[in-house]
């Protein structure tokens, strides 16, 4: 028989695991705190648990935290990428932010590689190669809270599409609100899978919705966000008006900021429209250079240009500070080897 994973069980799956062999409820209780709050090496460390339960946990499962193979951090120390590897040897990368607080972030990965192939995004260029299970999604905030204490936000930032990956993304944020990650400080990133953010606004969750959103303008955006072709700025707008209406939780708009691209008036203006209709905060963040590109970072009169137009029209905008670019561990840097 195959051992599976034991993360991403539930207290009530341990609690049934338990119940079936004989033992006390209160068991699969004990475990779940064990397996999702105290990082034990192996069963055989579960010391409050009976030694008949424990071998039978060996014989079933395996406890699936992730093993490090690469550990970078920023010259600035305010960014720290891990390099995961996978029990089947795929590989995925995810990133501890610390902000000037000392505001602790994770970044994770919903998929191994991403098939979208956004123009401005590294991981784009890898191509899909496969998705991640809940329980792989749960082990990279496991891993890292062990190493650095628990977060307050974590982000579905890194590799991959988290809405294309639905099923398992929606099953990892019930245990992560389950082992006390709140609504609030999950957010999840999408380049707007139109049927997914109606998905998510009904599944009684009530997470940080942020789109990236590329352009404000139908036709670019279908050139750097090749999934536009399936999913209109119309029919994202409404999606996102919706899931405000259903989550009572204004989505943010992430825009990358590329010179001579999407940095012009007529783009600051789109944008000014997008974000009024939907109630969006807007997010700016200058184009971090990926291999082989040819797109540029825009200068900072460019930035402030465009800052000022939002501005001036009642936009509330900010610019996200880039962490860990040195690293190659900015937004749209991540490719765990495969480039």
């Amino acid at each position: 028989m195959q051992k599976q994973n034991i993360i991403g069980r539930t207290e009530e799956e341990l609690r049934e695991f338990c119940r079936e062999r004989g033992f006390k409820e209160f068991h699969g209780t004990q475990l779940f705190n064990w397996i999702y709050h105290r990082y034990p090496g192996n069963f055989s460390d579960m010391t409050d648990l009976p030694m008949q339960l424990r071998q039978e946990l060996e014989e079933h499962y395996y406890l699936g935290y992730l093993y490090s193979y690469r550990r970078d951090e920023s010259r600035g120390r305010d960014a720290t990428k891990y390099g995961f590897v996978l029990k089947d040897e795929k590989r995925i990368e995810a990133v501890v932010l610390t902000d000037k607080t000392g505001r602790v972030s994770f970044c994770i990965s919903s998929q191994v590689g991403c098939a979208l192939g956004c123009t401005y995004c590294e991981t784009g260029k890898i191509g899909f190669i496969r998705n991640l299970s809940a329980s792989e999604i749960l082990a990279q905030v496991l891993t890292l809270r062990h190493l650095h204490g628990n977060p307050q936000s974590v982000l579905f930032m890194g590799m991959g599409e988290p809405l294309m990956n639905y099923a398992a993304v929606v099953d990892s944020l019930k245990l992560l609100q389950a082992v006390g990650v709140g609504p609030r400080k999950i957010t999840i990133s999408t380049c707007g899978i139109v049927k997914r953010i109606y998905d998510l606004a009904g599944a009684g969750l009530n997470v940080r919705l942020a789109l990236s959103m590329g352009s404000a303008i139908d036709d670019k955006r279908k050139k750097l966000i090749p999934v536009s072709n399936h999913n209109s700025l119309s029919q994202l707008k409404k999606a996102l008006i919706y899931y405000r209406q259903r989550t009572k939780r204004r989505a943010s708009i992430e825009y990358i900021l590329i010179g001579g691209v999407n940095d012009t008036r007529e783009e600051a203006l789109a944008l000014v429209r997008f974000a009024k209709e939907t109630w969006g905060h807007v997010n700016l963040i200058r184009y971090n250079p990926i291999k082989g590109s040819r797109l540029t970072v825009p200068s900072s009169d460019e930035v402030n240009e465009f800052i000022r137009i939002l501005q001036v029209h009642g936009i509330e905008v900010s610019e996200r500070y880039r962490r860990g670019q040195d690293i190659a561990a900015a937004c749209g840097q991540l490719v765990a080897g495969y480039r």
